[in-house]
């Protein structure tokens, strides 16, 4: 059964070559750029990482004024962004002057439809009446991130 599966895989790759021969110029080119992608992505994350192997939640914590700043949103927005860096590594050093989508590449999809509402969720923070937020349209940073869900009203508050 195995050599059939083979023999039919192999056969679906040559009939697929021979009806579209531009297939054999355009899978390298993209196995080549992911590969450079994928480099130049680590080489990035490295750099960003160098200096902070001692780095945790206490550090980040630190930045915050944490009397005027409710503490369970500075954890959940820590912890929910470690969770999302986790396939870099596994607790990824967070900084709050880190750019969400330059430093951390974090797709604008992803972080409006899944960070903010499960930091949303966590937090116990509504999202509605968000426009009004003076941070609303300006976490771009960790920081403003933290400040935006600090201003935002409690689910039970609404």
């Amino acid at each position: 059964m195995g050599w059939f599966l083979l023999l039919l895989f192999i056969s679906g790759v040559t009939w697929l070559i021979w009806s579209a021969p531009i297939i054999l110029l355009i899978v390298p080119v993209l196995i080549y750029t992911e590969y450079v992608n994928g480099k130049e992505s680590k080489k990035h994350y490295e750099l960003l990482i160098n200096g902070r192997e001692n780095d945790s939640i206490c550090t980040f914590t630190r930045y915050f004024e944490y009397r005027e700043i409710d503490t369970w949103v500075i954890r959940a927005v820590y912890e929910q962004l470690q969770n999302y860096m986790a396939p870099i590594r596994k607790g990824f050093p967070i900084h709050p002057t880190d750019d969400v989508f330059t430093d951390l590449r974090i797709d604008d999809e992803d972080f409006e439809l899944d960070l903010i509402e499960e930091i949303a969720e966590r937090t116990g923070r509504s999202l509605e009446g968000s426009e009004s937020n003076e941070y609303y349209g300006k976490s771009d940073t960790v920081e403003n991130l933290v400040y935006f869900f600090n201003n935002q009203p409690k689910v039970n508050e609404t």
